[in-house]
């Protein structure tokens, strides 16, 4: 009987529904052990979660332990839930110590359910707040590496990959193996605080995930003079990614936008672009034309007007700008002209 209850309480802890929101989180104890640190607004009946980048090799004690759960796990599932109904209770404290092979880099897959079998809605803190990186290589920023304070150098890089070399910063590098570059067969060598990595034989890799382990003596707190080439010898722009912030920063992300944001990852939409013959600040940046307008095609005629006809022609195939300059016609087509003679009478000249 106890049996049946015990699997239902655990199908309906799966099956809830998210209502509240709290955290899990990972501490290296430095022994091969983690913590899974738990913060709660309510007692917790039993968890199901997923270790990223590491393999579970055990999972015991902590609150869970002390509440006297039913504790199991897999290569990559850690599970507990409490046969006699007890639970963790609220506030924070250490869920769980899992004995790991490997540096974990995340939770996921994340179900923690109250007393009455609803899912309270747990998510992972990297340890930078709610809302900081969630440890997964695949959400870094493209072209940037980061390491673990276990050692493990994460990349992500949309151009293949041919060859690597960093300074560790923060600890003594005794070794470098593994990951992607060592399953490509890469020759991978260390001295004093560089890691140097390239394939004799032309191999090379490019995605997410762990670009090479390396095997520290004290805690690494960064990566410098960090140089990464493509299959032709080509420099990548490549920077460390220190996991501050989120996963993704939205914005624009064309460069030749008003507002483009050099740090955005994921374009939202919002690029602002000037107008035709602009610059974004309004400046006009072509000719001004003769109606003022930037950019324009109006242009003065023969007459000095903007955009205007030019001159008319005249009777006499001539071109004035004003018609009342044309020469005087006569309606038999004769050009007659008058002058004062200065006795009273006028002077009648024509021209037919």
């Amino acid at each position: 009987m106890k049996r049946n209850i015990a699997i239902i309480t655990l199908i309906t802890f799966l099956t809830g529904t998210v209502l509240l929101a709290n955290t899990l989180g990972l501490s290296d104890n430095g022994d091969g052990t983690w913590n899974v640190n738990y913060v709660s607004d309510g007692d917790i009946a039993g968890f199901q979660f997923d270790v990223e980048g590491a393999t579970i090799n055990s999972a015991s004690g902590g609150a869970a332990g002390d509440a006297g759960f039913m504790v199991s796990s897999s290569a990559t599932t850690a599970l507990g839930f409490s046969l006699s109904g007890a639970t963790i209770p609220t506030g924070e404290g250490v869920m769980v110590v899992l004995g790991l092979d490997g540096t974990p880099t995340g939770l996921s897959e994340i179900i923690v359910s109250d007393p009455v079998g609803v899912d309270m809605g747990f998510t992972y803190d990297d340890g930078g707040g709610g809302d900081g990186w969630d440890g997964d290589a695949c959400s870094m920023p493209d072209h940037s590496i980061h390491i673990t304070s276990g050692g493990s150098v994460l990349y992500h890089s949309s151009t293949s990959i041919a060859g690597f070399q960093f300074n560790v910063d923060g600890g003594t590098v005794l070794g470098a193996s593994g990951g992607d570059a060592g399953a490509l067969g890469f020759m991978i060598s260390s001295g004093g605080s560089t890691v140097l990595g390239f394939s004799l034989s032309g191999q090379s890799f490019n995605g997410c995930g762990t670009m090479v382990e390396v095997e520290m003596g004290g805690e690494a707190t960064g990566l410098s003079n960090i140089i990464i080439s493509d299959p032709t010898g080509t420099a990548i722009s490549t920077e460390y990614f220190d996991g501050s912030g989120g996963s993704d920063v939205e914005g624009c992300t064309d460069m030749d936008a008003c507002n483009y944001n050099a740090d955005a990852t994921v374009d939202d939409g919002s690029c602002d672009y000037a107008m035709e013959n602009y610059d974004c600040d309004g400046n006009c940046t072509a000719e001004t034309d003769c109606a003022g307008e930037c950019g324009g095609s109006a242009m003065e005629d023969e007459c000095g007007e903007c955009n205007g006809d030019g001159p008319e022609m005249c009777w006499d195939g001539s071109y004035e700008c004003d018609a009342a300059d044309c020469p005087d016609e006569t309606s038999d087509g004769v050009q007659l002209g008058f002058g004062n003679i200065g006795d009273g009478t006028l002077e009648v000249t024509y021209v037919s």
